[in-house]
């Protein structure tokens, strides 16, 4: 990182005593400041609760010279885009506002106010089939379950997670409400690979792809790590 945009973030944070108003403990998350440079990433702080394996960081991106805020979800990564800013004051504000919503919505297991109206519509929390998911499967355990819909990214929802932690490794099957439908996407040490296996325009239709395909898609990615 350069060094006048490091010298730049350090004398934001030091002018408008940035620090002072986190709180140690916020929605069950743990406040941990880090206050250093991170690659082309300059992190501010992170909440994190260890137990949910959920997390919240907050960092100036020197590529895009904007504030911005990054959620993990087991080992799911993404950022709130409402945050965005290239302007620390306008961040500093956003985060007053909407921080401890954010983390509360964050540390919600069961649906709650994270699933969207879509997701109910579909009635995806009430699947039974979803209800009935294996809670393991070849060395992966069932992290999100329908009921559990974990809001993603350009109008996707995770409604099914499974996790090896140890491998970095992981299966997800997605619903996004824009084009109504269901797809897959595996990772095996955190690279993703796109497939096709859960394509469904509805839950009967992935009712039937996961019948058939979730175990050997499993057990392809466990002889793949």
């Amino acid at each position: 990182m350069k060094t006048n945009v490091k010298n730049k973030i350090v004398a934001e944070a030091q002018s408008a005593n940035f620090f002072e108003k986190f709180q140690p403990e916020l929605c069950g998350f743990t406040f941990r400041k880090i206050f250093d440079e991170d690659g082309d990433k300059f992190k501010y702080f992170t909440y994190e609760n260890i137990a949910l394996r959920r997390s919240l960081t907050t960092y100036f991106h020197e590529e895009t010279m904007e504030y911005k805020v990054n959620v993990k979800v087991g080992l799911t990564e993404f950022c709130l885009t409402k945050f965005f800013t290239g302007n620390f004051a306008d961040f500093n504000k956003m985060l007053d506002d909407n921080l401890e919503k954010n983390l509360s919505m964050l540390g919600q297991i069961r649906g709650g106010s994270e699933s969207g109206e879509m997701i109910r519509e579909k009635k995806i929390s009430d699947w039974q089939y979803g209800k009935n998911l294996p809670k393991n499967s070849e060395g992966f355990e069932l992290f999100i379950a329908p009921a559990d819909a974990v809001k993603y990214t350009n109008g996707s929802y995770i409604i099914i997670n499974y996790v090896d932690f140890d491998n970095e490794s992981d299966l997800k099957i997605y619903y996004n409400v824009y084009g109504d439908i269901f797809s897959g996407e595996s990772s095996i040490k955190n690279v993703p690979h796109v497939n096709y296996l859960f394509d469904a325009e509805n839950l009967k239709e992935l009712e039937q792809k996961l019948e058939k395909n979730l175990v050997p898609e499993l057990k392809r990615i466990r002889a793949e790590i």
